[in-house]
């Protein structure tokens, strides 16, 4: 029996070897067993990802760092570099450099191990930095190199629920600096810095008091400052009392992001609102008690067990993961002098990671608790109701080692993008209105991936990649800030532009024979594109190459194989089912687009093939080829028979669709 298939798109991506007998599945039809530094599309094709440009090494050999995205609008947009205790910035891919040629920098409090738990939200040209062991801070923008940091000094809150026994707070004067006095052990040497509200009896209502803990004198004492706007009524003792959320003693915000006009922090299973545009006041009441809508509040979520604030995601609720559950905070009322009421929904018990999440839309994309799943959060009118989508289904392996950061790209192809814990980059093409959800997995030839982050390009028309990469060179880790490039531009007609080498820079000029300027690939073998031709491998020594001809035009860096494997071929035909038959693929049409170079056929009989003919120039780059090729193929009877891409050249590479050949005989 013969018969013809086709492969008309890739846009399932990479799925589990427990797919391997789901051929009853439509996304059995678009699914690879492998697809491996390729990026499919959401309209079905798939191509080659671009190679990664050398930007700029960090600042320390030896150093882990993390990437942030401080982008303000589509035109001005600018990468941060974090690392122990500085933050450095780019602008466009270029450091920005003081009037002495300095690399503008800024001193931070965190040391190498705190950034992984940084959490950032940004409002204009302000950026906030949670971290459970510090206080909140900002960074903020003044001007291009004009970049100051300070912790955030918060007002009168958030507080505890009001102590509820027998102890009593005296304060000794109702403004300025005083004493408080408790009647029984209270205070720690680490309250320092702690709010303490106290109310009075003040017929026929009540009357509130705040202050900041300044000196710790024994348990029982304690020196402050009181807020401005909100003296003691007296210096009586009083049982009713609060103390402020965030200390030493108990720890700082871990999360933060906006919603409805105020900062809303997340501390433990509290979440914490701020007064509405007055982000570093906290006042849950008025003096007098009174509340309306613009004040702040505070609210812990209630759950089978206490479970901490992982990430915030503002939306028309304000989504809520935490490590046991996921909730929805929404406010109800608060018009004019009309108090405002927060209603907390638990919608499902998958539970978080400390990952921040992902905005696409009005879903929200999180890390499931354990760091191997995805999850879409999102409502649902049918259920009228909130879901968590599993969006590794047909993929479970693929984030196997648990992700640590995720981005998100939307030119030129909507992908959020993974790094994962053993040092991979994986990738998810997501359009959720065309049911597109296609996994993807990169390796990169001796590095270990630490954070990502997007920006928009310097033209604004797409989303740039950055990494950063852990390399190690000469038998030393180093840190290299790197930017995926988009490979071959839309409008290119041949190769001499393609970039498709990792960590890797580029010549234009004079023709040259000999390149500098590599001293990050010391000691490694290099891919080179010299206008437009692949010269031989070389190895980088003393920072230098040397090409085997002239060229003015140069690529050179590091290289990566892409490697496509299909699902085994299934056909139904007049004699059912093709299991169970031995299967020959005898040839295949490839329909390509600009394409050049890439080697094919069954996995283990891989063939090279040629884009060069007789007649073609022998000094002229071959053009980037486009449209149908037929390939016979020397595989042997098997009885899975699927087909294998595979380029490892510094070259473009996009299919569009196999449509190979059958013979098939039953055993």
């Amino acid at each position: 029996m013969s018969y013809a298939s086709a492969l008309v798109r890739f846009n399932i991506g990479e799925v589990s070897e427990l797919m391997g007998g789901r051929i009853d599945t439509e996304e059995y039809k678009g699914a690879c067993r492998i697809l491996k530094n390729f990026i499919p599309s959401v309209q079905g094709p798939v191509s080659r990802r671009g190679g990664t440009r050398f930007v700029a090494k960090a600042k320390y050999v030896g150093k882990k760092a993390r990437l942030f995205a401080f982008q303000f609008s589509a035109t001005q947009s600018y990468l941060l570099e974090f690392g122990d205790r500085y933050v450095r910035f780019f602008y466009h891919r270029n450091p920005i450099v003081n009037s002495n040629g300095q690399p503008v920098e800024i001193t931070v409090p965190y040391t190498e191990s705190d950034l992984k738990d940084l959490y950032f939200s940004q409002s204009g040209d302000v950026v906030y930095i949670a971290h459970p062991s510090f206080p909140l801070r900002t960074i903020i923008r003044y001007s291009q190199t004009d970049w100051r940091t300070q912790e955030v000094e918060l007002v009168d809150g958030p507080y505890l629920p009001v102590h509820s026994g027998d102890i009593s707070l005296k304060p000794s004067a109702i403004t300025g600096d005083i004493s408080i006095t408790a009647s029984a052990d209270v205070f720690v040497s680490t309250d320092v810095g702690r709010h303490v509200r106290i109310m009075h009896p003040n017929n026929p209502n009540v009357q509130w008091g705040a202050a900041k803990i300044t000196e710790y004198v024994d348990p029982k004492n304690v020196k402050a400052t009181v807020f401005p706007d909100l003296p003691f009524l007296n210096t009586t003792e009083s049982k009713a009392w609060r103390l402020g959320v965030f200390s030493k003693t108990t720890g700082y915000p871990a999360v933060a992001t906006f919603f409805e006009q105020r900062l809303v922090l997340g501390k433990a299973n509290g979440v914490y609102g701020s007064k509405t545009g007055q982000y570093d006041i906290f006042s849950p009441t008025a003096a007098d008690a009174s509340v309306s809508s613009q004040y702040g509040y505070g609210y812990e979520l209630s759950s089978d067990q206490i479970n901490d604030v992982c990430w915030l995601s503002s939306g028309r609720a304000l989504a809520i993961g935490t490590v046991g559950a996921d909730f929805t905070l929404s406010t109800i009322g608060g018009e004019g002098s009309i108090p405002m009421s927060v209603k907390v929904q638990r919608h499902s018990t998958y539970g978080s990671e400390s990952v921040a999440p992902i905005k696409i839309g009005s879903t929200t994309v999180f890390v499931q608790h354990y760091g191997r799943k995805l999850r879409a959060f999102m409502y649902d009118s049918n259920s009228d109701d909130y879901i968590a989508k599993d969006l590794t289904t047909l993929s479970s392996h693929i984030t196997r080692s648990g992700v640590k950061e995720m981005a998100l790209q939307l030119e030129p192809s909507p992908v959020i993008w993974c790094a994962l814990n053993n040092g991979k980059l994986v990738g998810l093409t997501y359009e959720s209105a065309e049911s597109v959800e296609a996994w993807h997995s990169h390796e990169f030839s001796s590095g270990y991936l630490e954070s990502l982050v997007t920006l928009p390009s310097e033209n604004g028309g797409y989303d740039e990649l950055f990494l950063l990469m852990r390399r190690t060179v000469n038998g030393e880790d180093r840190y290299y800030i790197e930017v995926m490039e988009k490979g071959i531009d839309e409008e290119a007609q041949n190769t001499v532009e393609c970039f498709f080498v990792d960590s890797g820079l580029s010549y234009h000029g004079e023709p040259v024979m000999q390149l500098g300027g590599l001293e990050h690939l010391e000691g490694f073998c290099v891919s080179i594109l010299a206008d437009g031709a692949v010269q031989t491998e070389k190895v980088v020594q003393n920072g230098k190459i040397t090409l085997d001809t002239p060229a003015s035009v140069v690529h050179v860096g590091l290289p990566f194989t892409s490697v496509l494997q299909t699902m085994p071929l299934v056909s139904v035909g007049n004699q059912g089912l093709s299991e169970g038959y031995k299967k020959r693929i005898s040839a295949v049409l490839i329909r390509l687009y600009k394409t050049l170079g890439f080697r094919i056929g069954a996995p283990d009989y891989i063939e090279q093939q040629k884009f060069r003919y007789f007649g073609n120039k022998m000094n002229a780059t071959p053009s980037l080829f486009s449209g149908d090729k037929i390939i016979s193929f020397s595989a042997p009877w098997d009885m899975i028979s699927n087909i294998q891409i595979e380029q490892d050249q510094p070259l473009p590479l996009t299919i569009l669709g196999l449509f190979p050949f059958v013979s098939s005989y039953k055993i």
